[in-house]
């Protein structure tokens, strides 16, 4: 079996749906898993053969997947 290159991120938890199926678009160019789907802490798996494109459509994808910040704490 081949080792698989692996990159734990955090994205908005709605978009998690959205990026599986634009991985599946590609041809299945890397595998997601959901760690936390509350936190949007998810992880990508892929040939390292494939780490410019996946690091290239991560760039592209980067305004969709953002997850948005916290809001701040309110004073008492």
């Amino acid at each position: 079996m081949q080792n698989l290159a692996a990159r734990t991120m955090i994205i908005a938890p709605a978009r998690i749906g959205f990026f599986r199926f634009i991985l599946e678009a590609y041809d299945n160019l890397a595998v997601l898993s959901t760690l936390d789907e509350k936190a949007g802490l998810v992880v990508l798996r892929y040939p390292p053969e494939a780490t410019t494109e996946v690091a290239t459509l991560l760039a592209a994808l980067e305004p969709q997947l953002a997850s948005p910040p916290c809001p701040a704490p309110q004073a008492q």
